[in-house]
């Protein structure tokens, strides 16, 4: 008889075509050996099984811990948003006041470093600095908000003292037709506003931010 060496394909498929191979030929799966994925030691089929269920569960783990963490995390974002906005309806303000008390506040619920504000349409009576024509025209094209590096956007030139990373929430009118002003966040953690995280907070915040300045002020559509 002759004999030739029969190749991993053939095997599988072989093995395929015969499911009841193994039951046929029990004694063959018993002494079945596979090497260890960590050691050179070499182990029973139901001992690779076991250390497979074991690693996939350890990865289950791990993922659950991460849902809950950012439950946990949503959570104390979310009662950090309701916080800011009582402590501001419960306090009436001036029209010169409610910018810096919406900073301040915000900045305290949040634990963040600096916060900066800017508006731009005409005639608003807000104390806010200006803005320059090409940072307006970056945060105008902007559709969300922007979370990076303070180097990622021109207004982290707003800060007065360097931070690590940054949000930026464009201002719109409740119409959506324009946008109106900008809100900065910055923080000295490079892990607190990256590329990847979401944004759902952080239009929530611009649209409350819009909702108290109007109660004092209109936006009028700027026209250049």
């Amino acid at each position: 008889m002759r004999h030739y060496p029969v190749s991993a394909e053939e095997v599988a498929r072989f093995l395929a075509q015969n499911p009841q191979f193994f039951l046929e030929r029990p004694d063959l799966l018993l002494g079945l050996r596979l090497p260890h994925p960590r050691t050179d030691k070499l182990i029973s089929l139901a001992e690779r099984q076991t250390l497979l269920l074991r690693e996939k569960n350890q990865r289950l783990e791990k993922q659950i811990h991460q849902f809950l963490h950012n439950a946990r995390e949503n959570e104390l974002i979310s009662q950090a948003l309701l916080n800011w906005t009582c402590e501001l309806l419960a306090k009436p303000q001036t029209a010169a006041q409610i910018c810096e008390k919406m900073c301040a506040s915000l900045q305290k619920q949040y634990g963040l470093q600096s916060i900066e504000l800017r508006l731009w349409w005409d005639q608003h009576p807000f104390p806010v600095a200006d803005t320059s024509p090409s940072t307006r025209a970056w945060i105008e094209r902007r559709e969300t908000p922007y979370t990076g590096p303070v180097s990622g956007s021109p207004a982290g030139a707003w800060f007065k003292q360097p931070m690590a990373s940054m949000a930026v929430i464009p201002l719109y009118a409740w119409d959506k037709s324009h946008c109106v002003g900008a809100l900065a966040l910055g923080s000295d953690m490079a892990s607190r506003f990256t590329y990847n995280i979401g944004t759902d907070f952080l239009v929530a915040m611009g649209k409350i931010f819009m909702a108290m300045l109007t109660r004092y002020y209109e936006p009028q559509k700027h026209i250049a």
